[in-house]
């Protein structure tokens, strides 16, 4: 893989990592579904799974 491409897989993954993590904040929220709220963790896993292949990637 060239450097490029792996840079902008780093950036990119570490993006999508942040934004699962920020859907934790959602929960709070009355308009969100109960039946959706109770998924919630599996985004936070995931959201420091992808920043940490992001940062492994840099």
């Amino acid at each position: 893989m060239d450097k490029v491409t792996k840079t902008q897989m780093s950036i990119g993954l570490f993006v999508i990592g942040l934004i699962c993590l920020i859907i934790q904040y959602l929960k709070g929220l009355e308009t969100i579904l109960v039946g959706i709220s109770q998924y919630f963790y599996i985004f936070f896993y995931l959201g420091l799974i992808f920043i940490i292949i992001g940062y492994y990637l840099k």
